[in-house]
């Protein structure tokens, strides 16, 4: 019947005060208790406090108050170890040489004293339960065999490690960067977890992992520059209390605050770190580059503290009783680390006083209770335990979400006062550029005047071609000239069109269809007026005077021969370079959260600037040369020609708009280009 009670309590707290009555007596059970008047060298804040108010609280709970240990009393052993190794080991000898030897040891607080403790322990086979150690050398993959009989009451680095892990996946970050303290385990063990548990357990990207010592300081400035240089805009830190003001203060210098960074920092339960190794830095400075940030630390109270839990009382009841006593952040994790060992020993004990060191063991981590601080349930002699997420604001923290170890549970509040989350990294944005709507429908408005006006006068021309005054202007090659301004106006339209039309396949072709057009158009055109002007030329400066007629068969063979070149240099170029389509980026446009990476379409072939510079070198010797002739010509008034003024005024015409608008768009291309 007597464990049937047991079993009730254990799982229903609040009725224990109502099963049980208090006792007195019953057969001693020595437990050693490691405390410290000193607290650990890591911590910044060194004031004492003291522990034993927490723990005379939870035993007399406990002896009193509960079902369990019946015919039992826990006798406790204090110990002061000072935080000093040789303290440790002799309190722990001490102990060990006393009669009746204690089943288990509940402390103590510093890696120093617990490491070389635990390790001997297990020869001892005494269990260790610690009520603040956090060092996650205890949470390894070999620490079951280091310390096989230790256990610690206070959630360690892997309850945090995957607190922060659902914090960033919560917001969909995919890319962090982390900063770690290389020259100290504390920091740099868990954070090695935490990077393959972001990369392997949530495909989180870790872009690069800073390595940040005491010793070399100067150092942390270029390990943030690299961060900086690789978008790092997520980043997660592990460092000591007296490094983090250092570290954000060269943050501040390189602008790796505000809307666009996010840094994730230990919590130090406390903010007497902020003040910390920031020389050159003001305190405005500092909470320039705090604010927003989010702090994740183990809790030191449950967050329903309406609940009722071991001992039967209210958990806010509970903690105002040990608030009211020495308020330190132990408190919570003393009170349910007493009651640990309590429940544990209680079954371990049993009916028969057959009690062994692996009863104990199990019972430890078969533990699951309602305690001060949240659930108590270990896995691997690790507690699953509640994890606090907090965020700057304003000049101090505010309470936003928690991580529930015990019941794989995160919870974050949905309104974070108008705060959002930054992006994890700069958005690249390739836009491609291509003429506007409005100017490619005017441009093509104004070509197709061109080519309708070249229409008209195309037909004008032919159907009055037996006119006299007609007739004597050489209507053939007028009509070439014609054919040719129509199919440059159609060049307009062409150079126009892009894959929003067409496919990139008909983009190629379109490529060829452009460069013939344009070429041939301009030699017909150009190349008919320069056969006229040469016919003008060859009359006036004709020495015997015998004013022997050029017939228009001898002009058109001349045409012939100019369009015969346009056509061997364009199929070359087809054959030996052909084109293909290419998207060429131009100069990144960048803003604060964005770069955008403009991008236009364009044929491209490996030798086009050979072939081009052919191409440019004949027509530019072309019109050379029609500009040679046109003014040679510019008193010549031949009555049976009687375009030949208006011939030459159109070389020019053509010569000087040519020449400006290749100069503007290599002007304009490289002014692009940069």
């Amino acid at each position: 019947m007597r464990h049937l009670i047991i079993i009730i309590g254990f799982l229903t707290p609040g009725l224990i005060s109502l099963s049980c009555k208090p006792r007195a007596g019953g057969t001693p059970v020595p437990i050693g208790v490691f405390l410290s008047s000193k607290l650990p060298a890591h911590s910044l804040d060194q004031r004492p406090f003291d522990a034993k108010p927490a723990i005379k609280l939870a035993l007399n709970y406990i002896q009193n108050h509960s079902c369990i240990l019946d015919g039992y009393k826990l006798e406790l052993i204090y110990k002061d170890t000072q935080c000093k190794t040789s303290l440790g080991m002799k309190a722990l000898f001490d102990l060990i040489a006393s009669r009746p030897r204690p089943v288990a040891l509940f402390g103590g607080m510093c890696t120093e004293v617990n490491e070389p403790v635990a390790m001997a322990l297990k020869y001892w086979q005494v269990v260790q339960l610690s009520y603040a150690e956090t060092h996650a050398k205890f949470g390894t993959a070999d620490s079951q065999e280091l310390y096989p009989t230790f256990f610690r009451i206070v959630p360690g680095d892997r309850n945090l490690n995957n607190a922060k892990c659902r914090l960033i996946n919560h917001f969909g970050w995919k890319k962090v960067g982390t900063l770690k303290q290389s020259d100290e385990p504390r920091h740099a063990l868990p954070h090695e977890a935490l990077t393959t548990k972001l990369e392997h357990g949530y495909g989180i990207k870790v872009l690069y992992t800073a390595g940040v010592t005491k010793h070399e300081m100067d150092n942390i400035g270029n390990e943030l520059d690299e961060l900086k240089n690789r978008d790092v805009r997520i980043l997660v830190v592990d460092i000591a209390e007296d490094l983090a003001a250092y570290v954000l203060c060269e943050a501040f210098h390189r602008q790796m605050y505000g809307e666009s960074y996010l840094w994730i920092l230990p919590g130090y339960h406390s903010t007497a770190w902020m003040g910390v190794g920031a020389a050159n830095c003001t305190s405005e400075d500092l909470n320039l580059v705090l604010e927003g940030h989010f702090a994740v630390e183990f809790a030191l109270v449950r967050k329903d503290n309406h609940t009722h839990v071991i001992g039967g009382k209210r958990a806010n009841y509970i903690w105002s009783e040990l608030e009211s006593e020495s308020p330190n952040i132990w408190q919570g994790y003393l009170y349910d680390g007493l009651w640990t060992l309590a429940i544990a020993l209680s079954q371990a004990l049993g009916a028969n006083a057959s009690f062994s060191h692996m009863k104990l063991l199990s019972a430890i981590n078969n533990s699951s209770f309602e305690g001060v601080t949240g659930r108590v349930r270990f896995e691997n002699n690790e507690r699953l335990g509640l994890v606090d997420i907090r965020q700057w604001k304003n000049g101090a923290y505010e309470d936003v979400g928690y991580y529930d170890g015990a019941s794989d549970v995160f919870n974050m509040k949905s309104d974070l006062g108008g705060w959002e989350p930054p992006l994890d990294a700069t958005v690249i944005e390739r836009r491609r550029e291509y003429i506007s709507n409005l100017l490619f429908v005017v441009m093509s408005f104004l070509a197709f005047i061109g080519i309708s006006l070249a229409f008209i006068f195309l037909f004008f021309n032919i159907r009055y071609r037996n006119h006299r005054f007609i007739k004597m202007s050489s209507p053939n090659l007028n009509n070439l000239i014609i054919v040719g301004s129509m199919c440059t106006f159609a060049s307009v339209v062409l150079l126009g069109i892009d894959t929003r039309i067409l496919s990139n396949d008909n983009f190629v072709k379109l490529c060829y269809v452009k460069s013939w057009t344009l070429c041939l158009g301009f030699t017909l055109a150009f190349g008919s007026m320069f056969s006229k002007t040469w016919r003008v030329h060859s009359i006036f400066t004709n020495i015997r005077m015998d004013r022997k007629a050029i017939k228009d068969s001898k002009l058109l063979l001349i045409l012939a021969g100019l369009l015969f070149v346009d056509i061997l240099v364009l199929t070359l170029w087809a054959v030996i370079s052909p084109f293909r389509m290419s998207v060429m980026e131009l100069p990144q446009l960048h803003f604060d959260d964005k770069v955008v990476i403009p991008e236009i379409e364009k044929c491209q072939s490996n030798h086009s600037a050979v072939f081009q510079a052919v191409l440019y070198a004949i027509k530019g010797v072309l019109m050379i040369l029609g500009c040679f002739l046109a003014w040679e010509t510019r008193h010549v008034n031949v009555p049976a020609l009687n375009d030949s003024k208006y011939i030459g005024m159109s070389v020019y015409n053509v010569v000087v708009m040519s020449t400006l608008g290749l100069s503007i768009s290599v002007i304009l291309q490289v002014g692009v280009l940069r």
